[in-house]
């Protein structure tokens, strides 16, 4: 008999726990977790434009397909090469991206203050694994002898955070600022009836994410070319920002409009494509909550 009981006071207990589980679980909004869903699947499939990107800020001969050829140049799945670090700071990145972007503007009633305030908190979680994946894509084009030092994962700033900064700004811009100001006018284009809801949304995110990121792809080289150059480690503030400065001048004088031309069009392809990417994937998100 108190076998009996004892047995039911534990399936009381077990079916309490359960359904205060439960309660739980469902107390927590899941667009919370939308840049932990959106931010690696976004950041894993696009890998290989990133890693275009990073090459372009070093490599000034390769055409736009050429540095595609480069990334892939040892085979289909190398061009994810160096993935994983970028995919797991993806969940930091775009939870700044999104749910501390909305905090933000919720508090704030800013989109320009909650965008500073989100790229400067992606940055402090993801400076470290973009500059390592940076390095890694430079080595694995380069012989060995030229090969560079990684450095420590755990730094969460060095030569380029500044960059770093203002270019998550400014790409972020694209679906947080100019989507709300400029996305019924765009939606109403010729052409754009014919798409459904999703696809007008997705489309307008993807043209205005183009547009930002051809304002952040200044800082993007920057911070690219800062990440495969040592030699600013042991520089002042102001030689680092001088250099930096002369690095973009010089490049672009000495190569003229078709190289501008090739870095801004591999910038848009990547970033266009992870903003519109992940605010599709935050909107689904967001609608799966509500039912």
């Amino acid at each position: 008999m108190a076998s009996i009981q004892l047995n039911t006071s534990r399936g009381q207990v077990d079916t309490l726990s359960s359904i205060t589980a439960s309660c739980f679980l469902k107390s927590i909004p899941i667009e919370a977790f939308s840049g932990a869903i959106g931010g690696p699947t976004v950041v894993g499939v696009l890998t290989p434009l990133r890693n275009a990107s990073t090459l372009a800020a070093k490599n000034i001969e390769a055409s736009y397909a050429g540095l595609y050829q480069k990334v892939f140049q040892q085979g289909l799945v190398k061009g994810w090469r160096g993935c994983g670090k970028p995919m797991v700071a993806g969940v930091p990145q775009f939870t700044a991206c999104g749910p501390v972007y909305h905090m933000c503007h919720q508090a704030t009633a800013s989109s320009t203050a909650s965008v500073v305030a989100a790229a400067t908190i992606e940055s402090l979680f993801t400076f470290g694994s973009h500059r390592r994946n940076a390095q890694i894509q430079f080595n694995a084009t380069r012989p060995a002898p030229e090969h560079i030092q990684y450095h420590s994962l755990r730094a969460l700033a060095g030569a380029g955070f500044v960059a770093h900064v203002t270019r998550n700004i400014f790409a972020m811009s694209g679906i947080r600022i100019l989507s709300p100001l400029f996305g019924d006018r765009l939606g109403s284009l010729p052409g754009m009836d014919h798409l459904s809801n999703r696809g007008r949304l997705f489309t307008v995110d993807l043209i205005l994410s183009g547009l930002a990121a051809s304002l952040s792809m200044p800082f993007n080289h920057i911070f690219s070319w800062c990440s495969c150059t040592p030699e600013l480690d042991t520089m002042s503030y102001r030689e680092r920002f001088k250099a930096s400065i002369n690095f973009m001048i010089t490049t672009y004088q000495q190569q003229g409009a078709k190289l501008f031309a090739r870095d801004l069009a591999v910038r848009v392809t990547y970033a266009s494509l992870l903003f519109s990417g992940y605010s599709a994937i935050e909107r689904e998100v967001y609608s799966f909550s509500r039912q």
